[in-house]
């Protein structure tokens, strides 16, 4: 796939940093370099043991039953017999050829990558026995422990759709929330909804704690009781006369209203030009609005969370809003961004340590000692990748989006 313009290949950073070696006399790329892991070697591909095949393969195949296990190794499965089979029937001879002399052999020249190039994920001949062994693969169901699952599926429809009115991958999940209201009876609608509500609410949760380390760098590793103190008065003092609107949370909360998608904007862009005081003075409001959208649709929560068996799962949606605003309405706006304050650094404790399990490598951002708080290091508020990327490139290297053959009209089509 060098050079061929095509996103999220794995092993694409490799190739683009030269990271392989070349050998000058025979005008050949040694790929067998680095192929098996050496620890500590400076050639090697992946950190793990089991190579991009456990990195980043390993779940996807076992998921559609492709391998199966036999003791600590992997063989082909039934299904993914099947699949080979469709493959190599829709690969020209001469090419199968070439690619296995150049694994055997360990290396490949340039001329040979042309050659390859039939095989390249984005030259899957459209209707071929390849093509529709992976597509059935992309849009069936899924079997799962609770049944069958449509959510990849509809998520499918569901991004047809908002390309061809307009929208972009990029602001697929924002443009769901905002309307599935009109698709509530596709499950992947409301999927998208919960997805984006809990995103924004961690993003709320970690600006916190990006403030409270910030604060122990500004403040050299200060006792924990001026850092609270401190950071709660540069809260108080970003959201004006809070105090003397509102004696309790609870008042504040029923009174909050707002754009969440506007909000949201705003927060991220005040922790992206490191003003992070006034990121938690958007973020509490932003909460409390949170709160108030899940009250309205908590029946709806709580029947997806269960059909999807999420109720266990730390930091879901209702557990979480629970804990930072069910629990503490009935507290003062300065009790509780004190309150709060605690809660995210108790938090964090609680959650790096568990992840920690047998390993040496300390996770905590900052550690207590004698009464202060020492930073370790500075972490700011992330967002986890839904995959839309990877969707949208799947659905392109299977034609999809080749208007003159009617693939993604077809789909629309016959969908449901």
């Amino acid at each position: 796939m060098k050079d061929q313009g095509v996103n999220a290949v794995v092993g694409a950073n490799f190739v683009s940093y030269n990271k392989y070696k070349y050998d000058e006399e025979k005008e050949m790329y040694i790929i067998d370099s680095g192929a098996d892991y050496v620890k500590g070697s400076d050639t090697m591909y992946w950190s793990y043991t089991s190579g991009a095949f456990g990195q980043y393969y390993l779940g996807s195949l076992l998921h559609f039953k492709l391998v199966k296990t036999i003791g600590k190794g992997f063989v082909l499965g039934n299904e993914g017999e099947k699949l080979a089979k469709a493959f190599r029937n829709s690969v020209d001879e001469n090419v199968r050829e070439i690619f296995l002399d150049c694994v055997i052999d360990g290396g490949i020249t340039d001329e040979k990558i042309e050659e390859l190039r039939p095989i390249g994920l984005n030259a899957i001949a459209l209707h071929s026995e390849e093509w529709h062994a992976l597509n059935n693969l992309l849009v069936s169901e899924d079997n799962t422990a609770f049944g069958t699952s449509s959510l990849r599926r509809d998520t499918i429809y569901l991004m047809l759709n908002d390309l061809k009115s307009g929208e972009t991958v990029d602001t697929f999940v924002e443009h769901r929330y905002k309307s599935y209201e009109q698709d509530k009876h596709i499950d992947a609608s409301f999927g998208w909804y919960f997805y984006y509500m809990c995103e924004t609410l961690h993003y709320c949760i970690e600006s916190i704690l990006c403030l409270l380390l910030n604060k122990m760098d500004e403040m050299h590793n200060p006792p924990v009781h001026s850092l609270l103190e401190e950071s709660c008065e540069g809260i108080l003092s970003e959201l004006g006369d809070i105090q003397q609107l509102h004696k309790t949370i609870k008042n504040w909360q029923v009174k909050c209203s707002g754009d969440i998608c506007l909000m949201r904007s705003d927060l991220k862009k005040a922790i992206k030009s490191g003003e992070y005081t006034e990121g938690v003075a958007l973020a509490i409001p932003l909460l409390f609005c949170l709160y108030n959208e899940y009250e309205a649709h908590k029946d709806e929560v709580a029947l997806f969370e269960g059909r999807n068996d999420l109720v266990r799962q730390r930091g879901i949606l209702s557990q979480c809003l629970k804990a930072y605003v069910t629990c503490h309405l009935q507290l003062s706006p300065k009790a509780y961004i004190d309150t709060v304050l605690r809660q995210v650094m108790n938090e964090h404790t609680y959650v790096a340590i568990g992840k920690m399990g047998t390993s040496n490598v300390d996770l905590r951002k900052f550690i207590l000692e004698e009464g202060c708080a020492v930073l370790v290091e500075i972490r700011y508020p992330n967002e986890t990748n839904p995959r839309t990327s990877s969707l949208y490139n799947f659905l392109e290297d299977l034609k999809y989006f080749d208007e003159s053959n009617g693939v993604a009209d077809n789909f629309i089509k016959n969908y449901g």
